[in-house]
């Protein structure tokens, strides 16, 4: 069980969750005469604070370096996940480091960047001779905007199915609709059996899905003249019932199939 709970707690060590106030792990190192020193940790008075601007004194060795040499260090933060250039303290020539800017991004409970502004002074006759042992650093925390990009994808796929179910419902409203209305003219020869028969009359039955069809109203009775021609339905006059001719509709299988609207009115 030990062992156990031993790999647990090393699988559960690279993860680090920051809350607000919580210290950042954070390292120094020196260099000098080209050397440079181990890495040491920077207290937790001296360090960064999860999301607390602040600004303290961070200290450095320094008493063991000449005044004309110069001295760099560099910093590294989040266990040594964001390091820093090697900054100049002290050039051994009058120009000194006067404060440094750290400024944090982190979006969260995770730190995303690290980067560090400096500002240097010239050293005066009232400092102090040789490397100073502290320098000031500003803490400051920007917080990134996070990006819900699940949301938005969700958001979309749900819009989408939206408009596809509206989509096929109007189809089916307007197929619903066509068909209520829907009449079938069936034609009658003198003699079916003929090689070309002659139309005798046509027959109209009406009624929808929903609806008892009614029955077969003869209409297009050859008068005033118009004669159905020898070869099927007549001639460019037309055969004229419940408001259409027949240069209006088609002869298919022997069944003509319209589509009418529904009123009192009568063939011519």
């Amino acid at each position: 069980r030990i062992s156990v709970l031993f790999i647990l707690a090393a699988l559960a060590g690279p993860c680090h969750a920051y809350f607000r106030g919580d210290p950042v792990q954070a390292f120094k190192r020196m260099q000098y005469q080209g050397k440079r020193s181990v890495w040491s940790d920077v207290l937790v008075g001296q360090g960064p604070l999860f999301s607390v601007d602040r600004a303290v004194e961070l200290q450095y060795p320094s008493h063991e370096v000449p005044a004309q040499e110069s001295l760099k260090m560099q910093l590294s933060y989040d266990h040594e996940k964001y390091t820093s250039e090697w900054m100049m303290l002290n050039d051994g020539r009058g120009h000194q480091l006067d404060m440094i800017m750290a400024i944090f991004v982190y979006s969260g409970s995770e730190i995303h960047e690290v980067s560090h502004r400096l500002s240097y002074k010239q050293v005066g006759p009232d400092d102090p001779p040789g490397h100073r042992d502290r320098v000031t650093i500003a803490y400051h925390w920007i917080q990134e905007v996070e990006e819900d990009t699940r949301s938005g994808l969700n958001f979309l796929f749900v819009s989408g199915c939206l408009l596809t179910a509206l989509a096929v419902l109007a189809v089916a409203l307007d197929s619903s609709d066509l068909s209520s209305t829907r009449s079938l003219c069936v034609p009658e020869y003198h003699d079916s059996t003929a090689k070309r028969p002659k139309v005798k009359q046509f027959v109209l039955f009406e009624g929808g899905e929903n609806e008892p069809s009614t029955e077969g109203k003869p209409i297009g009775l050859p008068q005033d003249g118009v004669v159905i021609g020898e070869h099927g339905l007549g001639d460019s006059q037309g055969l004229r019932g419940r408001g259409f001719t027949l240069g209006d509709v088609g002869l298919e299988g022997g069944v003509l199939d319209v589509s009418i609207p529904k009123s009192g009115g009568k063939g011519d």
